[in-house]
């Protein structure tokens, strides 16, 4: 079985499609990357927080396609949230209560001035106010999940080491960076060349140089703060993320881009939490 079809039978799943594009699987991916920097920072797991995050994600994320249903319909009528409409509006709903109903139980105003910011970011981006805006549109997306993921656990942990604090917002927002420029390549043609997107500006191959440059840095950093084992277990799983950058291009199947290198979030922490 050649690679094409395997690509074909995973994208025909109706398990697959359903768990990726719900949006499930990048909600479960960013709440595991809170988890990872709770547990490689040895802070206390705040249960309410990751619930939030997972459902929190999953609002944004769904809220964005069913924004944009119309659009999206145009490009292809066949895509999953055009022909689950429904299930696309009940999932949103079930992510505001499950996010309404975590929130206060963490809720304190130093959090909120983190939590804030980055609400209006991903509400505007939904909106297209921020989408469109020349050379924002994977910052905004980065450094929103550094935020979330790399910041705030801290301040809920009453830890305010300020060098662990800059160096992990920089490792996850230098991660989520390297692994969204693949998107951007994907997106090629379909992105208004406004957008001025890596991709559009640099060509793919500068592209795929400049995510694994970005990459390089995460992993640098990391280096720097955790421990032996919890460093060698982030490069095998840097080479990973550099090997699905390195190979992900305009035509390939957009299974490759929403599973596997979304995935790979999810993978990356049961890597370093079962094995360090």
């Amino acid at each position: 079985m050649n690679t094409q079809v395997k690509f074909t039978s995973l994208k025909t799943n109706k398990f697959i499609q359903f768990i990726v594009y719900s949006n499930l699987w990048i909600s479960i991916g960013s709440a595991l990357l809170c988890w990872q920097v709770f547990y490689l920072n040895k802070l206390e797991f705040n249960l309410n927080y990751f619930l939030f995050v997972l459902f929190s994600t999953l609002v944004s994320y769904t809220f964005q396609r069913l924004f944009r249903l119309k659009s999206i319909a145009k490009f292809n009528n066949k895509a999953w949230v055009v022909l689950n409409k429904k299930t696309a509006i009940i999932l949103t709903v079930i992510g505001v209560i499950g996010a309404l109903c975590t929130l206060p139980q963490f809720l304190s105003f130093s959090i909120l001035w983190w939590l804030i910011p980055s609400g209006i970011i991903s509400l505007l981006y939904s909106l297209k106010r921020l989408r469109d805006t020349p050379y924002v549109k994977i910052f905004l997306i980065s450094i929103s999940w550094g935020v979330i993921c790399g910041v705030i656990p801290f301040i809920l942990a009453e830890n305010y080491d300020t060098k662990k604090i800059l160096f992990n917002f920089i490792i996850i927002t230098c991660y989520i960076m390297a692994i969204t420029i693949p998107f951007d390549i994907r997106d090629l043609g379909l992105d208004e060349d406004k957008k001025r997107t890596i991709p559009q500006v640099m060509g793919v191959t500068n592209a795929k140089i400049s995510a694994l440059v970005i990459l390089g840095i995460s992993l640098v950093l990391f280096q720097s703060i955790f421990n032996p084992l919890q460093s060698i277990l982030y490069i095998i799983s840097s080479l990973i993320s550099g090997y699905l950058i390195y190979n992900s291009n305009k035509g390939s199947p957009d299974i490759y881009f929403t599973l596997w290198i979304d995935g790979h979030i999810i993978f990356q922490f049961l890597l370093i939490f079962f094995l360090s």
